[in-house]
């Protein structure tokens, strides 16, 4: 756990995410470093602070000591030995931007983004907006509760950012069927395994997505597990055999339920710039 209790008193609302698009570098453009400090520049519009944990082993260690207030107990926001350290804005917004920018992969600047910036959040003095642990891609967490205006203004700044956008942290949507759970996140359609966990079936190959209305169904196109790379095979092969065959048709009953789920597809289709096909038979 890299949050302390009381950081966790406050639960996200939405959450920032990337693909990891074919030769992209993290640094590039539409990379999840890239995409990331942009965000970042509205998260700040709308906090008062900006909090790290820093591993000393960081390029910019020394100035970050020498430039901000060092945060001891209680007021740590973050579990762990690491350093933590407090940034005010918007007096210290440039220098923020410094820790977080990275120029090109021939320094050591993404090992410092990556793995020695340990955590950061940007707080208001009541609670906090983002945080985000850069080595755990799926912890960048959006808290707009309160915050009017924050959305919209995320969604405008990456409008034009290929493969990333904001979605609701609890996923798109769910349903269930054929006494099954299933649930549309943004990379993922995932459905209950009998107990307490989920078979994920990654949307990179999901190649179509339709309704059939006489059986009452969505039925679905995919990729064959042979196209994909052979650790990721080898991977679902001998600890998620299930993934490597993800359902061709699941039955919907109800007719708005079938619709509110394609629609949910085509959202991530265009905001995440997925190259699958959305098709809704118009006798529905």
């Amino acid at each position: 756990m890299v949050f302390r209790d009381e950081f966790e008193t406050t639960k996200p609302t939405h959450k920032l995410v990337t693909r990891n698009l074919p030769d992209v570098k993290d640094w590039d453009e539409v990379g999840w470093i890239s995409v990331e400090n942009r965000a970042l520049t509205v998260f700040m519009n709308y906090g008062a602070a900006v909090q790290f944990q820093l591993d000393p082993k960081h390029g910019q260690f020394e100035t970050v000591q020498r430039e901000l207030t060092r945060v001891l107990e209680p007021n740590r926001l973050f579990a762990g030995s690491e350093e933590e350290y407090r940034a005010t804005l918007p007096n210290d917004r440039e220098l923020v931007q410094s820790l977080l920018t990275v120029t090109t992969g021939d320094t050591d600047e993404p090992i410092d983004r990556a793995f020695y910036l340990d955590a950061f959040a940007v707080v208001t003095e009541q609670s906090w907006v983002y945080r985000s642990v850069p080595h755990h891609f799926h912890v960048r967490e959006i808290n707009a509760t309160g915050h009017a205006g924050l959305l919209e203004e995320l969604r405008e700044s990456l409008a034009d950012v290929r493969g990333s956008t904001v979605v609701p942290f609890e996923g798109l949507i769910s349903w269930e069927a054929d006494s099954t759970q299933y649930e549309l996140v943004w990379d993922a359609l995932r459905q209950s395994d009998g107990g307490e966990g989920y078979v994920s079936y990654d949307l990179e190959r999901l190649k179509h997505a339709a309704m059939h209305p006489q059986e009452h169904s969505l039925v679905f196109e995919w990729e064959s597990a042979s196209g994909e790379p052979l650790l990721r095979r080898a991977f679902w092969r001998f600890f998620d055999p299930e993934t490597a065959t993800p359902p061709r048709r699941i039955v919907v009953p109800d007719r708005l339920r079938r619709r509110e789920v394609l629609s949910a597809f085509r959202r991530l289709r265009r905001d995440l710039d997925y190259q699958y096909t959305v098709e809704a038979d118009s006798t529905e």
